[in-house]
């Protein structure tokens, strides 16, 4: 006679079972943790990023040449230009026609260097007022000590008939330019010397989605200052963070 083979399972086969149903749950369980550590990772990479790129640009924009920001939209994509200060001061020129010399008091205690293709500008209302035909700048060839203490001689390379002056008397330096741009979902700072050469673009922010992030000027009235407002959002693996930030630029012309 046949014997009849017993239905059921071994012992062997039900710890295998429940081993099988432990490790699926212990895989899932350690996949739910590295799942959320990454999210996190990402989470505090782009909120780390965004708050470099506002603090950078915030700290630059404080010291830029009164009115000389603009938004523009061009190859480099959108961006944000604008002029910093080099030296800033008060000029005690009787009068700003037919000048070959501005005499003024540096805000620096610093002896000022001069540098090549220096400009200086007296009462910019607008970015126009920046171009080398404009009657509002002048181009210093060198710098002289003046008789009082922390006076300066800036030597202009002509004589020049400035069409306004500043109601407080202020001039301004600069060099360069700088400009940010929102460009193939990243942030990106240059450096464009008056000469017109560019440096290399330097990377402040990536994962930026430039299609929702943007600059925006509001310029200078009379009650108040320029305000540059900008939104930058970040997008990276899913994790999406939106930061909107306003700077008012504190120099007057």
């Amino acid at each position: 006679m046949q014997s009849r083979r017993l239905q059921g399972f071994t012992l062997i086969e039900l710890v295998m079972v429940v081993m099988a149903f432990i490790t699926i749950g212990i895989g899932r369980f350690v996949s739910l943790g590295a799942e959320g550590y990454l999210h996190t990772r990402d989470r505090e990479q782009l909120q780390s990023q965004a708050r470099f790129a506002v603090e950078r640009i915030t700290r630059e924009l404080r010291d830029a040449v009164p009115n000389s920001l603009e938004v523009t939209d061009d190859e480099k994509g959108h961006c944000l230009a604008f002029r910093p200060i080099q030296y800033s001061g008060d000029y005690v020129n009787p009068s700003l026609t037919h000048i070959d010399v501005i005499s003024g008091f540096l805000t620096q205690t610093v002896a000022p260097l001069f540098e090549t293709n220096m400009m200086v500008v007296i009462n910019p209302h607008k970015p126009q007022d920046f171009d080398v035909l404009s009657d509002q700048v002048a181009k210093v060839t060198a710098i002289n000590k003046g008789t009082a203490a922390n006076q300066w001689l800036f030597e202009l390379d002509g004589q020049y008939s400035f069409s306004s002056g500043s109601l407080a008397l202020r001039f301004y330096t600069y060099t360069q330019s700088v400009k940010f741009c929102l460009e193939n979902n990243s942030l990106t700072r240059t450096t464009i010397h008056h000469s017109g050469s560019e440096s290399q673009p330097i990377l402040l922010a990536q994962y930026i989605d430039t299609n929702m992030s943007y600059f925006e000027l509001d310029n200078a009235a009379l009650a108040r200052n320029a305000l540059v407002a900008w939104q930058l959002t970040f997008i990276r693996n899913g994790e999406s963070s939106r930061y909107n930030h306003t700077v008012q630029v504190m120099n007057a012309p």
